[in-house]
């Protein structure tokens, strides 16, 4: 959509003061409520999918879920209007994006990722035993507050305990961002609590390393990997990684969902007794998971399953780029 300019006042309540970002479903605008004089988040829907009911329902399901969660490091939604165009109003958090502060330092230490991402841990913890799973964790979703805790913005493609599966039109069943994106995700299920831990893995081997532990030249390169590469050892590549603190990394990001941590709060309690943390993860073989067989598909068929599903990933970027 075009970008509201400065000024721009909604409603007689939201004054636009700058731009904030802009993705493939949304953009967000710095607003300032008048009547409170609060800056605000205003987000607007892709114009290419105003005419899609599902735009909707996912506004509608983000309010939803504000309405669920009051945490102070959830910036939530927590107004919609339906105007000429709509959007909804989300609480602003003047933390600095995530992604700025790894362009600057390249990597954080071994003490300054334990430290943010046991209380990340923490706040998903929350938003799981509430019923809210984000999906999409990832940098660019990341504020850093001056407080030290990171705060996690845009629910959405989170999903719901319950609630009913919501696609955009054009688009497949896949939501997500490649390099943090689980496996039972690349196959298309809807992701939950377990596909969160494994993004927060990802996340935490970006700060550690200063790149995701797996990259590429494009998604199906990318998601390729997560389901049949090797990852690299921390411990090989960052001087202060223990073995203690490679093995919570490299058990949130088994493949199998089942053999990942059972709750974010398991995760965090390891982090923060790294001495106690079970070593046999590091003498455990991940499998790929293309080239298992199981009891209801040969190994051929998963093959043909993951490569149907790079393929709609390619077109869904041809698509975007219209």
């Amino acid at each position: 959509m075009q970008i509201p300019e400065k000024g721009t006042i909604y409603d007689n309540n939201y004054e636009v003061i700058g731009t904030l970002g802009q993705g493939g479903f949304a953009s967000a605008c710095l607003a300032k409520d008048l009547k409170t004089e609060e800056n605000v988040v205003l987000k607007f829907p892709d114009i290419n999918q105003l005419g899609d009911p599902a735009v909707y329902e996912r506004f509608k399901r983000e309010i939803a879920i504000g309405s669920l969660l009051n945490h102070p490091d959830l910036p939530i939604a927590f107004a919609y209007s339906e105007g000429n165009p709509p959007y909804i109003v989300v609480r602003y958090s003047d933390g600095k994006p995530l992604t700025d502060i790894i362009k600057e330092k390249g990597k954080f230490t071994a003490e300054e990722t334990i430290d943010m991402v046991s209380k990340l841990l923490e706040v998903l913890q929350y938003c799981h035993e509430k019923g809210v799973y984000h999906r999409d964790i990832k940098p660019e979703n990341l504020l850093l507050g001056s407080d030290g805790h990171l705060k996690l913005i845009d629910f959405g493609i989170a999903g719901m305990e319950g609630a009913p599966r919501v696609t955009y039109r054009g688009f497949s069943n896949l939501v997500g961002t490649p390099e943090y994106m689980s496996p039972e995700q690349i196959k298309g299920e809807r992701g939950g609590a377990k596909s969160d831990i494994y993004a927060v893995g990802c996340v935490m081997y970006n700060f550690l390393a200063g790149n995701p532990p797996y990259s590429g030249d494009n998604p199906l390169s990318i998601m390729y990997q997560h389901m049949t590469a090797e990852l690299v050892p921390l411990t090989q590549i960052c001087s202060d990684v223990s073995n203690s603190l490679w093995a919570v990394v490299k058990k949130s990001l088994r493949r199998r969902k089942e053999e990942r941590y059972d709750s974010a709060i398991e995760m965090a309690n390891d982090l923060k007794n790294l001495d106690k943390v079970d070593l046999s993860i590091l003498d455990k073989i991940d499998p790929p998971l293309s080239s298992v067989a199981t009891t209801k598909k040969s190994s051929w068929m998963i093959v043909v399953s993951i490569s149907i599903v790079m393929l709609i990933i390619v077109v869904l970027i041809f698509a975007l780029k219209k």
